[in-house]
C-alpha cells in the first residue's frame, strides 16, 4: 500500500523529480568514474557503483533513460579508461564492450519495470475515477473536481449541480437486460453535453448522471427546464425507442463554503424528494436535510420503541349513518417519545413503509388490534377493529399465516378484523396481490380499499378484488356540500360501491353538515372528529359506553 502511494506521489510530481534526479544521475556518474580510474580499476570493484545511477535513471525516466544512462556509463568506464585491470593486463575491448551491454542491460529492465509500474498505477488511478461501464468520470472524479474549483471572484457566475436519475431503470434492466442502462446513461450524458459550454458530466451511480455546471444567474432556470426536457426525451436501444423516466435534483451554490462530499449528498437529497413527492425537479433547501435527518433518526430509534413500549394503538370509531350503530373502530398507531413527545405517524410511517421497518409495525398493530379485540369481545363491547396495511405487507411470505395465527391464538373469528388497502399501493404486483386478498377473504376478514379517489388504476381491477367497502378519501368529503365537484365525485363513489355490491364510507366527517349531507347520498358509514377522535382503549370503552353502542349526531359537538 505504501509502495502505491509513493508511485502515485511520484507520478504527481514526475517533472519536479524529474528536474532534481537528473543533475544527481549526472554527479553520481562523474563520481564514480573519477573513482575508478584513480583506484585500480575493477581490481577493488568500485564499476559495480554505477548500477546505482542506471537504476535511478530507469526508475524515472522509463526504459529510454535507463537504456541511454546505460550506454553512456559503458562508455565512461570503456575504451578511454587508460588504467591497468587485475594481473597487469591492458584494458581489453571485450571486457569494457560486457560491463557496457550489461549497464545497457540492467537500465533496460529498471526503465521496463518502471514503465510497467507507472503504467499499472495510471489504469488503477484511471480505474478510481472512472465507471467502467459507460467510461464516463465517476463520483470520486465529481469530488476531485469540487475540489480544485475556485469560483472566489466571480460574483456573476454560480456553480449548478444537478443529479438525474432514470427512476425505471429496474424495469428497462428487466425488459432489455443490464446493457440499456448504459446505452441509456451515455445517450443522455451526450445530450446534456450539448447544453452548456462548461459543463462536466459524471456517472455516479447505475442509473444517476451528475451535472456540474459553471453559469451566470440568468442562465441557470432556463437551463434547468432545457435539462428537464432533454431527459424525458426517448433513447435509442437497437433500433428500438424507449421511454425512460427520470427524477432531478439540485443545488446551487456560488461561494466554496460546503465540502465536495456534502454539495453532492444535497443534490441527492433533494433528487430523493423528487423521488418520494413523483415531483419532476427539486432544489435543495436546508430543510430537506433537516427532514432527512429526522426520518433516519426516527427510523432508527422505531424498533427500540417498540421494544420499550413507546408505540401503542388509538381507536377511531366508525358509524352506520342510517341507524348509527358503532359498528367498528380503525386502529391508529401513535408513539410516544420520551423527550419529543407525541409523534405523529406522518412522521414516521411513511418512510417506514420504504423499509423492512413496515413489516415489524405492522405485526405489532396486527397482534395488539386482534388482542384488544378479544378483551372487548369478552366485555361485551361487540365492535369490529380495522387495520391498515400496504401491498408491500401482502407480498411478504407468511402474512396470511401470521394473520390466521393471531386469530387463533386469540380465539376469534376472521369478521371482526377489517384490513383497509390503500388504493395506490394496489398497483404493486397485481396478481399476487388479488390471490392473497382471496385466501384472507376466505377467512371471512373484511377487506377495504382506503383512500379511494385519489388513485385511478384500480378501477380496472375492482370488479376482481375480494373487496366489501370503498372507503372515501378525506379530501374529499371534507369539501361537502359547499364543493360541487366534490360533490360529484362522492355521489360517483356511492353509486359505483352499491352497484358493485358494496359498503360506502366517508372518512374526514367533522360537522354534522356534512355527516346530514353523506345521508342524503346514501353513503353507508361514516368516520370523523364528528363522531369521536382516536381514542386510547380506556377512553374509546367509555365513549362507547356513553353512546351505548348507538351513535347520535344531534348529541356530539360540531
Amino acid at each position: 500500500m505504501k509502495k502505491g502511494i509513493f508511485l502515485i506521489w511520484i507520478d504527481e510530481h514526475r517533472q519536479m523529480v524529474e528536474r532534481v534526479t537528473l543533475p544527481l544521475i549526472i554527479v553520481l556518474m562523474i563520481g564514480i568514474t573519477f573513482l575508478f580510474s584513480n583506484t585500480g580499476g575493477v581490481k577493488l570493484g568500485y564499476s559495480h557503483a554505477m548500477y546505482i545511477p542506471v537504476l535511478l535513471a530507469g526508475f524515472v525516466f522509463g526504459f529510454r533513460g535507463g537504456v541511454l544512462t546505460g550506454l553512456v556509463a559503458g562508455f565512461m568506464l570503456g575504451p578511454f579508461m587508460p588504467h591497468e585491470l587485475i594481473g597487469g593486463n591492458a584494458h581489453s575491448a571485450g571486457n569494457w564492450l560486457f560491463r557496457l551491454s550489461v549497464f545497457t542491460l540492467i537500465g533496460f529492465l529498471a526503465g521496463l519495470t518502471s514503465d510497467s509500474a507507472r503504467s499499472y498505477q495510471r489504469r488503477l488511478k484511471w480505474l478510481l475515477q472512472h465507471n467502467t461501464l459507460t467510461n464516463l468520470p465517476n463520483r470520486h472524479a465529481l469530488i476531485k473536481t469540487l475540489e480544485q474549483y475556485d469560483i472566489t471572484g466571480d460574483e456573476a457566475r454560480t456553480f449548478l449541480l444537478v443529479v438525474v436519475c432514470c427512476e425505471n431503470e429496474i424495469e428497462l434492466k428487466s425488459a432489455f437486460g443490464s446493457s440499456v442502462v448504459e446505452q441509456t446513461i451515455l445517450q443522455l450524458a451526450d445530450r446534456f453535453s450539448r447544453l452548456c459550454t462548461e459543463v462536466k458530466i459524471f456517472h455516479t451511480d447505475l442509473g444517476q448522471i451528475s451535472l456540474l455546471f459553471r453559469v451566470s444567474y440568468g442562465e441557470v432556470d432556463p437551463l434547468l427546464a432545457n435539462l428537464l426536457e432533454d431527459s424525458r426525451e426517448p433513447v435509442e436501444y437497437n433500433s428500438v425507442k424507449i421511454h425512460i423516466d427520470t427524477r432531478i435534483g439540485y443545488f446551487i451554490f456560488s461561494q466554496p463554503e460546503e465540502l465536495p462530499e456534502d454539495c453532492i449528498n444535497m443534490a441527492e437529497a433533494a433528487l430523493i424528494v423528487a423521488k418520494q413527492t413523483s415531483r419532476n425537479m427539486v432544489a435543495y433547501n436546508p430543510a430537506i436535510k433537516m427532514a432527512t435527518e429526522e426520518n433516519i433518526s426516527l427510523l432508527g430509534q422505531l424498533k427500540h420503541a417498540l421494544k420499550m413500549g413507546q408505540l401503542a394503538l388509538h381507536y377511531q370509531p366508525k358509524v352506520e349513518i342510517d341507524t348509527g350503530k358503532i359498528y367498528g373502530a380503525e386502529a391508529l398507531i401513535r408513539w410516544e417519545h420520551p423527550s419529543r413527545g407525541m409523534i405523529p405517524p406522518v412522521k414516521f410511517i411513511p418512510r417506514a413503509e420504504q423499509s423492512t421497518l413496515i413489516d415489524v409495525i405492522t405485526e405489532f398493530v396486527l397482534e395488539e388490534a386482534i388482542r384488544q379485540l378479544s378483551v372487548w369481545q369478552k366485555s361485551g363491547i361487540d365492535v369490529s377493529i380495522s387495520v391498515n396495511i400496504s401491498t408491500r405487507n401482502l407480498l411478504q411470505p407468511g402474512f396470511t399465516d401470521l394473520v390466521v395465527r393471531l386469530l387463533n391464538q386469540y380465539d376469534l373469528s376472521g369478521e371482526l378484523l377489517e384490513l383497509e388497502i390503500t388504493e395506490g399501493s394496489l398497483m404493486v404486483d397485481v396478481e399476487h396481490t388479488i390471490d392473497e386478498l382471496k385466501r384472507l377473504t376466505r377467512l371471512n376478514i373484511v377487506i377495504s380499499i382506503d383512500d379511494f379517489g385519489t388513485g385511478y388504476s384500480s378501477l380496472q381491477y375492482l370488479h376482481q378484488l375480494p373487496i366489501s367497502v370503498l372507503k372515501i378519501d378525506q379530501s374529499f368529503v371534507r369539501r361537502l356540500p359547499e364543493d360541487q365537484g366534490a360533490v360529484y365525485i362522492m355521489e360517483a363513489a356511492v353509486v359505483l360501491a352499491h352497484n358493485l355490491g358494496l359498503k360506502a364510507i366517508a372518512e374526514g366527517v367533522e360537522n354534522k353538515q356534512i355527516y346530514q349531507f353523506l345521508a342524503t347520498l346514501g353513503c353507508d358509514m361514516a368516520q370523523g372528529y364528528l363522531i369521536a377522535k382516536p381514542l386510547p382503549p380506556e377512553k374509546f370503552v367509555e365513549w362507547y359506553g356513553q353512546y351505548a353502542g348507538i351513535y347520535h349526531h344531534s348529541d356530539s359537538i360540531s
